[in-house]
């Protein structure tokens, strides 16, 4: 349990890290928003793993090892928040149902930077697990 609270206090600066380097690159420089959305998890990813490897897992594994298993986690976990994005996205600017919810929330947001918010929550979910019981997991020493 306290590796979660751990994960969420990273994750939530992780969050940050993300929202805001997307933020500035999509919202305010009008970057395309997938290449936003990828440069804001590079940047929170960096975080992440120098966060959770010193502070949340204290982790005394190999470097090599857990370094491609924390990169394997973080491509497969960004490729479902892509899809999601993309998803999300999709249903937000094409289904009419959805029209007088985009408006609403365009008062405030790109319904793409709307669009990652959502992806965010999957991919903090996803990741999470896979962390836990994949990257960071003692391994057994012979």
């Amino acid at each position: 349990m306290i590796h979660f609270l751990k994960y969420n206090l990273i994750g939530i600066l992780n969050t940050v890290i993300t929202l805001i380097t997307v933020w500035i690159l999509h919202q305010t420089l009008n970057w395309n928003l997938e290449l936003s959305n990828f440069l804001g998890f590079v940047v929170g990813g960096l975080n992440s793993y120098l966060c959770n490897r010193i502070w949340n897992f204290k982790s005394q594994n190999t470097k090599r090892n857990e370094i491609a298993r924390f990169l394997i986690v973080f491509g497969l976990a960004y490729f479902i928040n892509l899809i999601v994005l993309k998803s999300v996205l999709y249903a937000l600017t094409n289904w009419q149902a959805l029209s007088n919810f985009t408006l609403w929330i365009s008062q405030w947001m790109k319904p793409g930077f709307f669009a990652h918010i959502i992806a965010n929550v999957v991919y903090i979910l996803i990741s999470f697990l896979l962390y836990k019981n994949w990257v960071f997991k003692k391994q057994k020493t012979s």
